[in-house]
């Protein structure tokens, strides 16, 4: 018989991640057909709360978090440790204000076409809800945009975390 002592760690890790990168999918898919347009509302929150819990991981990790380069890098190191590494990114503009980069392979992404589940709708809506919570969670002074995304059809998801603007009263 097999412990898990004698599985390997990667093996392990892949196949966490494979798992948590289905189970928000495989809820939509049926809690979808229930509840219809409705599930969007209801799922919004749910994503913000899962974002939150991202800057609790960076401070138990002791990641620094002090300027959009260090958020950027928090982020991507969290989404790796929850989704494996399937995540693939790539670094366009990095300033202390603002990082520009692109997802260029996406487990969500991966799992929704391995399930036959447009993207479009079971992904692209948690994902930037997600993403804005975390990152304004990591560090409440930025902020995260998407300008492109591969579950619309994009080659890429560009990605845009930057200082906020504070508006002149």
């Amino acid at each position: 018989m097999k412990r898990l002592e004698d599985i390997l760690m990667e093996k392990r890790w892949e196949i966490a991640a494979k798992s948590a990168s289905a189970m928000p999918l495989i809820y939509d898919m049926h809690f979808r057909k229930v509840l219809g347009e409705k599930y969007d509302e209801i799922e919004r929150p749910i994503w913000t709360e899962s974002g939150k819990e991202v800057n609790k991981l960076a401070t138990a990790l002791g990641l620094p978090l002090s300027n959009a380069i260090e958020v950027n890098e928090a982020f991507g190191v969290i989404g790796t440790i929850l989704y494996g590494p399937e995540f693939k990114f790539d670094i366009i503009e990095e300033t202390r204000d603002r990082v520009v980069g692109k997802v260029i392979e996406c487990p969500i992404l991966n799992r929704a076409r391995e399930m036959g589940l447009d993207p479009e709708i079971v992904a692209l809506k948690a994902c930037m809800i997600y993403d804005k919570s975390a990152v304004e969670n990591l560090n409440p002074g930025y902020t995260h945009r998407l300008n492109a995304n591969m579950c619309s059809g994009s080659r890429y998801c560009e990605m845009v975390i930057e200082r906020q603007i504070k508006p002149e009263i």
